[in-house]
Parts: structure tokens; sequence; C-alpha cells
């Protein structure tokens, strides 16, 4: 259910920076043209409307004829009031997070009612799932359908002069890169009788990041351990630092934690001292995927979710995770933050199946560093010291739906009638930020 949050002349919010710079769009959207909508209310109420001059002049009754003139005054005043409200209308979309495949979504619409006059109600925003035709260059077919469900949000009222935000709360069933473009914005106030239809549009890209599965196979989860424990071993420097074992003595300064005085030292010595450990270096992660050319369209996208969960699972272990280079992109260095993983998500999340993207052996391996290659087919790994793994050797469950591809919409008989009634109204040329046409 479309959440809807509203507040008086909000600020605008800088956007969030993206891992992909590509992905980072503008949030005005450019106002199209008027759209003509089949509502059935409206279909109903004009038919009675007809039959009501027929009732008149059959029975000569003055009472039909006055609520005739009346159901014309309503249409009338429904249809000019709510043109003016819909025109008066300019929205935004905001930069959307990240999100993973089975997570919930937001996107965020600022709608404002340029208004001095007239407030708006009952004001509906639908994200267009076809590409109406006639409405100039520019657009892009949306590619958001069989990736997210259907994006609405609804805002009560918008005063004169006022900003409002509301936010539509979208289901991710896949990943990917979605491609967001034409919306309408609507409103069949007031009477509910004719549906004032405005396009508004820019394209805009959304990323949706593979699942990360956290219930892995304890085995995997097993090996992990194992690889870190082995590459702690003789670990610690010189140099003192956190970790857990010790280094030497110092006297007490200005903010040491009380737990780290030894006591029993600074007895015999009739002065404070705190015990320094060893600093412990940074254990490093590189996870990489096999060519997955010729691999079945099921294994190949479960094998780039067992690379997501195998990256989050080394993040929870105590790794600097990276990504192996290949064809496609350049190596992820390892890192322990969040940037570092949102990076290798988002590399994953646009990975190309059908192109060549055999890993390359990491720079800079040492004692320290492990490597891990996911393949189906587990073919030898063609690198030193790499462990392959099998998603099945990976993921202990997981559903079906994150491993399918987008499904293709296909549109109903209500959206094609719909579409093409749109075209019976002439195209106006869009109206961009800043007033020119």
């Amino acid at each position: 259910m479309p959440a809807a949050a509203a507040s008086a002349t909000t600020s605008a919010r800088s956007p969030a920076p993206a891992a992909l710079p590509e992905l980072e769009q503008p949030r005005l959207l450019a106002r199209l043209r008027p759209r003509l909508v089949a509502h059935f209310p409206a279909v109903v109420f004009i038919l009675t409307t007809l039959l009501l001059p027929v009732g008149a002049i059959n029975g000569q009754n003055n009472l039909l004829f006055w609520m005739f003139g009346l159901a014309i005054a309503t249409l009338v005043i429904s249809g000019i009031t709510g043109t003016w409200v819909i025109s008066s209308l300019s929205i935004e979309r905001d930069p959307v997070e990240p999100a993973h495949a089975g997570e919930m979504v937001r996107i965020t619409y600022r709608i404002h009612n340029n208004s001095r006059w007239v407030p708006a109600f009952a004001i509906n925003v639908e994200e267009l799932s076809t590409l109406p035709a006639a409405i100039g260059p520019g657009h892009v077919r949306p590619t958001w359908p069989g990736m997210l469900s259907s994006p609405t949000a609804f805002a009560e009222y918008i005063p004169r002069g006022g900003t409002v935000t509301i936010e539509a709360q979208v289901a991710a069933t896949s990943w990917g890169s979605a491609t967001l473009d034409v919306l309408e914005v609507w409103t069949s106030f007031p009477f509910g009788l004719s549906r004032k239809t405005m396009l508004h549009g820019r394209t805009q890209h959304l990323l949706v990041r593979p699942p990360v599965i956290r219930d892995l196979l304890p085995s995997f989860i097993d090996r992990l351990l194992n690889a870190r424990a082995a590459a702690t071993r003789g670990s610690a420097t010189t140099r003192s630092g956190p970790g857990d074992e010790f280094h030497s003595l110092r006297e007490l300064s200005e903010g040491d934690s009380p737990r780290s005085v030894a006591w029993k030292r600074s007895a015999t010595r009739d002065r404070l001292l705190v015990r320094q450990n060893a600093r412990e270096e940074s254990r490093r992660l590189f996870i990489g995927l096999a060519d997955l050319r010729g691999v079945e369209p099921a294994a190949a996208r479960s094998a780039i979710v067992a690379a997501a969960s195998a990256v989050w699972a080394g993040h929870q272990s105590g790794f600097s995770v990276g990504l192996l280079a290949s064809a496609q992109h350049p190596q992820v260095a390892p890192g322990s933050g969040q940037r570092a993983l949102g990076e290798i998500f988002d590399r994953l999340a646009v990975l190309d199946l059908s192109a060549e993207h055999t890993p390359h052996a990491p720079t800079g391996v040492d004692a320290r560093t492990s490597v891990i290659l996911i393949d189906p087919l587990r073919r030898p790994a063609g690198m030193p010291s790499a462990s392959v793994f099998t998603p099945d050797e990976i993921l202990q469950h997981a559903t079906s739906l994150v491993f399918d591809p987008p499904a293709q919409v296909p549109m109903t008989l209500a959206e094609r009638l719909s579409r093409f009634l749109s075209e019976l109204l002439p195209a106006s040329r869009p109206t961009l930020p800043g007033g020119a046409a």
C-alpha cells in the first residue's frame, strides 16, 4: 500500500551519492501533455444525463429540465475545476537509493501547487509501464515492470502555493537497472465524475542490487572462519594498536580506559601503567564470478546471488572484501565499509551475463588474502590459492523468485484502449524546467 506523508513547503534534499555516477539523475519532471482516460463513473453519469431530456420532452416535466441543466453544469464545473487544479501542479522525483531484491523500495515525489487561489485535493501519482506515443523525443521505454511492483502514491491535500512529499513503497522482485520515465498525475476532484490527467516525464534510473541471502550453509561459513584464522596467525605487527596480542606497557594518559590498566605491574612501580596490544592487520577476501556464458540463466543468476551473499558473509566474518576484475569492470579494492560493499553490489547488479567476464588474478596478494571463485560448473580456478564454490555449496535456501529474470508484463485490453483514446488529443510541446518549451 502506498504511504503518503505531507508537509507544507518542504526544502529540497540533496541527492545521495550513488556508487555508479551514471545513475544519478535530476529530479524535476517536465510537463508533457494532457491525456484522456476512460472513467467509468463519467460514462454512467453522461448516459444518465442524456436520458433526462428524453424524459423531460416526453413528459413535459419542468423538474427534469432543471435536473438536466444541473447535470450539465456539474460536468462543466468538474471539468474546469479539475483541469485547473491538475494544470497547476509541478512534480519532482527524488533519486532513489539502491536497494536489494526482496526489499521494499521507496520512491519519493514532491508535488508543488503553483495556484494562488485553488488548493488541490485527491492527487494520484502513477508510473506508466509503457511509453505513450506522440509525447516527443528524449524519453525511453520504462523497464521497471517485472522488477518492481506498480509505483503509486496519493496526496490528500496540497495547499495553495504549498509543497507536499509523498512516497510510493514498492517491492523489488528482481535486480538490475530499472528505468522510470513517464508518470501520470490525475485527480477526479471534484464530484468524482471525470478523471483529469497530466503526463510528466524524465528518464531516471533505479538500481536494484542482487538479493543477499543471510542463511548460508554452515560448511561455507566454517571455510571462511578457518581462512580468517589462518590469515591471523602471526599477523600481529610490532606497532601498537587495537588487537588481542600483548605488545608493551606505557604510562596512563588522559582518555585511556580503566580496563586497560595493568594493576599488578602498576603496584610494583608506584605509577599507573596501561597494557598496549599489538595492532592486527586487515584480512582481505576477493570474490570472483567465473565466465557464465553458456550457463543456464537460472544457474547464472543464482551464481550472482551466491556472490552477493558471499560478500556479505565475508564482511560479517571480519574480512575486507573486494571484487575480482574482469573485462566488464576493474578490480574493486577490498574494503570493510558500507561504501565498498555498495560498490560491489552495484557491479553485480549490472553484470551482463551474455558478455565475457573471466576473472583476472588479484593484485597485491599475500598470505593474508583469500580468493573465492563462484562457478556453477566448478571449473578449475586458473589462479593459485583460489577456492572454487558452486552456488549450491554456498546457498542453503533461497526463493526461486529472485533467480528469475524480469518478466515482460503484457498490456491489458483496458490499457490498450486508454492508449488509443490518448492519441485522440493533440500532443502539446513539453514544458521544460525553467519555463522553456
